[in-house]
């Protein structure tokens, strides 16, 4: 296993870079679970980085501390958006590693329709 690989599992955010249409990187700091050597995230179905992994589901991952700030090498990556039966096990994941993520999530999707909660990313290293 590459060291940045190691570097990814240990950390509480990874940078995530998309591609807009234009093919300009696009770079985010996110919350991620890992398992198996996936990385998962999650997000809002209509926020720009999904719609770029719509667009293009090839991806860049890479460990940081926080602050957008990668420490350790960006790994190729795709991104593939999970089915509503594939979540219960993610989902859990997330609220181990963050213990506020049930009370961020449930306050942040409390009022939206079914179609505007949050989405669920697999992300691959290649």
């Amino acid at each position: 296993m590459s060291e940045s690989l190691t570097q990814l599992q240990k950390g509480k955010y990874i940078n995530l870079k998309t591609y807009r249409k234009s093919g300009t990187e696009a770079e985010r700091l996110v919350w991620f679970v890992e398992e198996n050597l996936k990385f998962f995230v999650s997000t809002g179905p209509d926020t720009f980085k999904a719609k770029h992994m719509r667009n293009n589901p090839k991806v860049q991952i890479a460990s940081s501390k926080g602050r957008s700030n990668p420490n350790s090498a960006y790994i190729d990556a795709e991104a593939r958006f999970l089915s509503k039966d594939e979540l219960e096990p993610i989902i859990m994941l997330f609220r181990k590693k963050y213990r506020m993520f049930k009370l961020w999530s449930s306050l942040r999707n409390r009022k939206k329709e079914e179609s505007e909660k949050q989405i669920y990313i697999e992300i691959t290293p290649k």
